[in-house]
């Protein structure tokens, strides 16, 4: 048995957009026990599943709707958790446990910053290029390290992994230290893309990948995204 989780950044797109609607399809069509979608919409079409979302984002610039992290599942969520932990970005994070065909299922979504991150257009103090990004790393850690049972993490991590040549090193090295207790499934190149991507999934050691794979932003002249997508068959 295993269980499919995808992940996808969907770039703030409202699901009657046409390029949303077929990013939508692409989804569905790979029949997904979980989703993390990041940049989504509340009004993401259930499909007779759950979604549940994190805390609004800050600033003036986003519609009602928008959410940075979005989680949806075949089966409903439980032990919802939007806080996480003291100076964590709320809107930005949310966590909850699911059934799945392999088990009980803790999924953690997470929008990490990017590097630019309230530096050009700040809401309250004018913030350094990676800032934002390494101070949610700092705080996360902890959440990674108190993990107890099967857990995914998974969302936009605004990194790519290993470090490309324009990548902060330090930034580099809190990603890695972070998540050192885990496995980040979709490193590198996975099968379906032909560049590194930032959305990414991370599993506990109790969990192994029956198979990982990607897929492009653009598919049949549909811009869907300006991310690529990621998916993992999990088994125990």
């Amino acid at each position: 048995m295993t269980a499919t989780v995808l992940t996808w950044n969907l770039e703030r797109k409202a699901p009657s957009n046409s390029n949303a609607a077929k990013a939508i399809e692409v989804l569905f069509d790979q029949s997904p026990d979980v989703m993390v979608l990041t940049e989504a919409r509340t009004n993401f079409p259930t499909n007779g599943g759950h979604s549940l979302w994190c805390e609004p984002p800050r600033g003036s610039t986003f519609a009602e709707d928008e959410r940075k992290v979005l989680i949806w599942s075949k089966e409903p969520w439980r032990d919802i958790d939007r806080i996480g932990a003291e100076g964590l970005d709320q809107t930005r994070f949310i966590a909850a446990t699911t059934d799945t065909p392999i088990g009980p299922l803790r999924v953690l979504g997470v929008c990490i910053p990017w590097h630019m991150a309230e530096v050009q257009y700040p809401i309250d103090v004018k913030r350094k290029p990676w800032e934002l990004h390494e101070r949610y790393l700092d705080v996360f850690t902890q959440l990674v390290e108190a993990i107890d049972g099967p857990t995914v993490i998974a969302g936009d991590f605004n990194q790519r992994i290993p470090r490309q040549q324009y990548g902060r090193v330090s930034a580099a090295e809190a990603l890695a230290s972070t998540f050192a207790s885990v496995d980040i499934v979709t490193q590198g190149i996975v099968d379906g893309c032909g560049k590194p991507g930032i959305d990414h999934i991370a599993i506990s050691s109790d969990l192994a990948t029956a198979k990982v794979w990607g897929w492009p932003n653009e598919i049949d002249g549909y811009r869907m995204s300006d991310h690529d997508g990621a998916g993992a068959e999990l088994a125990l």
